[in-house]
């Protein structure tokens, strides 16, 4: 009997064990992590993972494909590509794509990290490999910083820019190079919202400042900026055109359209026994540059949203605005990606399906069927290789019971 218990125990583990390998994906809650796109691919790694109760800071990094549909209700059919693991486990960094000499890389600043490590890290999409970068010029940067950062590049696509504690930090990834800028910022922020706008101004939108060391957070309509070309700071005033004034927020994302349009969602009080009510209003707003002033409008966005968000990223690819996991205040970490069509600049809609521009589908072919679904087809090819390992196993266990059997009485049957 316990032999039998054995063998039925073993079977499960080889199951489950080839199942795990065969469909594991990176689909774990997450928030607090990066992201970035590179060669029309989202890039995503590290973060918190798990249930809100527990703290798992993350190593892993995966893309997806742009160029290919894709549908976001069920995070398993997701098509996620797992990549080699980030040097050390952090959340609250950032991920900037930028050109260097092999054509561009994915860089990696900041966080809040298990251990110190490196100040910058570089990944190699040609090798799928990171190393760790030492400026040339010997300027250094602290590896960690004191709120969650958001790296922007400007035109040339080289030139990253990481703020933090009040210090503006330019890292030059063709030179690999390090400058700190001489012009400090009035302020220090916290858990701000960053986009770069074509005009080389840096804009950071909400957060909270402690000017006198007492926290609060930043009015929507006083917009932190840095000129790249001059290298100054300034405030400006944000006017609006339509609705009202964005409510004060921490956690939210902004991302910039080629138009100008800046999409900013999610985001709450910063009060951390808040739950979903206390999201702050709208969950959607729209940011432009308009006359050199900033306006704001509130427009009507149709559909409902997969959850309220904090701490997720979000990206502009083509017609779509896409923000990924993130936290939601009364149901924990997150493990969906939600998608607006921004493509009318009057009405936004949520979607479930991406579709890239000029997506041709294939022909399928007359002589074969439709294809399943392709978790259920590693389900199924799991849990058949998964039974006939079993079933070898078993066979081979009662051989070997068998021969043990043979062998152990043969020496002592009487013989004639």
């Amino acid at each position: 009997m316990k032999i039998i218990t054995f063998i039925i125990k073993l079977i499960i583990i080889v199951n489950v064990t080839i199942i795990t390998f065969t469909i594991a994906r990176p689909t774990n809650l997450r928030c607090c992590h990066g992201s970035t796109i590179a060669n029309n691919k989202l890039y995503i790694g590290g973060g918190l993972t798990g249930p809100s109760t527990i703290a798992l800071p993350s190593d892993d990094f995966f893309s997806l494909d742009l160029t290919i549909p894709f549908s976001t209700p069920s995070p398993l059919d997701v098509p996620y590509e797992v990549h080699t693991k980030i040097p050390i486990k952090s959340n609250s960094h950032t991920l900037v794509f930028a050109m260097d000499n092999e054509g561009g890389s994915i860089y990696f600043f900041g966080g809040f990290r298990v251990s110190g490590g490196n100040s910058i890290y570089r990944y190699s999409i040609k090798l799928d490999g990171w190393t760790e970068v030492t400026p040339v010029n010997g300027v250094i940067m602290p590896s960690e910083y004191t709120t969650r950062v958001i790296g922007v590049k400007d035109s040339s696509n080289n030139n990253i820019y990481i703020f933090d504690n009040s210090t503006m930090y330019i890292y030059d990834a063709l030179k690999k190079s390090l400058h700190i800028s001489l012009d400090s910022a009035p302020y220090k922020i916290y858990y701000y919202a960053t986009v770069m706008l074509h005009t080389g101004i840096i804009a950071y939108i909400g957060g909270s400042k402690a000017p006198n060391g007492n926290m609060s957070n930043i009015p929507m309509n006083e917009i932190l900026t840095y000129d790249t070309y001059l290298s100054k700071w300034d405030i400006k005033n944000a006017t609006v055109a339509n609705g009202a004034i964005p409510v004060p927020r921490q956690g939210h994302s902004a991302s910039i359209a080629p138009d100008g349009r800046i999409f900013v969602y999610g985001g709450y009080d910063g009060n951390e026994d808040a739950i979903e009510p206390n999201g702050s209003y709208p969950i959607f707003a729209v940011l432009e540059l308009v006359n050199n002033e900033f306006v704001w409008s509130i427009p009507e966005l149709i559909g409902l949203a997969g959850n309220f968000r904090i701490f997720h990223t979000s990206h502009v690819f083509e017609n779509y605005l896409i923000v990924t996991f993130g936290q939601n205040k009364t149901n924990g970490r997150m493990s969906t990606i939600d998608l607006i069509d921004i493509s009318n600049r009057d009405i936004y809609k949520f979607v479930t399906d991406f579709t890239p521009q000029g997506y041709v589908p294939p022909v399928p072919s007359s002589s074969s069927s439709p294809p399943s679904s392709p978790s259920l087809n590693n389900i199924i090819i799991a849990t058949v290789i998964g039974s006939v390992v079993g079933l070898v196993v078993v066979g081979c266990t009662f051989f070997l019971i068998r021969r043990y059997r043979h062998y152990k009485y043969r020496d002592v049957i009487p013989t004639s």
